[in-house]
């Protein structure tokens, strides 16, 4: 992926950055992250964000220092 297509992303970070602050932006090996920071995610945040920007879920990870991490793609 590059910096173009990252940037696609920008409004979806904006949207989060307004609405859901702890959650912030993973650029890993070209893939598009969300780093929740939280050990437990209401699917209602996340859903708002794959309604609003139509964007699916490819992967989700968890880690005991990020959280849940969800790794997300525009459609």
């Amino acid at each position: 992926m590059n910096e173009t297509e990252i940037k696609k992303y920008d409004e979806i970070f904006d949207f989060i950055e307004n609405n859901i602050p702890d959650w912030e932006k993973v650029v890993t090996e070209g893939n598009i992250k969300i780093k929740t920071n939280q050990h437990m995610v209401k699917f209602e945040h996340m859903e708002q964000v794959l309604e609003k920007f139509n964007v699916k879920i490819t992967d989700v990870a968890y880690t005991d220092y990020y959280g849940i991490i969800f790794g997300i793609k525009i459609e």
